[in-house]
């Protein structure tokens, strides 16, 4: 197998293996970062199928279906990296001084 191939497969097992042994009594943080984690392995995964599809190309019958699963798995990749990104803005803005500086004229610059 192609080693530029084998970097992704390395990389998503390895944030796999993370995400799996976290218990589910996680820190927001811990939490973030697994949302994170499955996001860059959904992204990997995505890249592996267009690899796939770049090389069984001349199989018609295949192609449909690889380009379905890239679109799928891109599609999760979105999901969860908004979800991530929602996540971090909500609870940033629960953080006391946030709050603080919102409710304030010095949260932002003047005009």
């Amino acid at each position: 197998m192609d080693p530029a191939i084998n970097t992704p497969i390395g990389a998503a097992a390895a944030a796999l293996a993370t995400a799996a042994a976290l218990p589910m009594t996680t820190t927001n943080e811990e939490t973030l970062t697994l949302v994170r984690d499955l996001a860059r392995i959904a992204r990997h995964l995505s890249e592996l199928t267009a690899a796939a599809r770049d090389r069984w190309a001349a199989w018609g019958t295949v192609t449909p279906h690889l380009q379905q699963a890239e679109a799928l798995a891109a599609d999760v990749t979105r999901c969860l990296s908004h979800a991530a990104g929602t996540y971090a803005f909500n609870t940033t803005r629960s953080n006391p001084t946030i709050v603080r500086l919102a409710s304030t004229s010095t949260a932002r610059p003047a005009a």
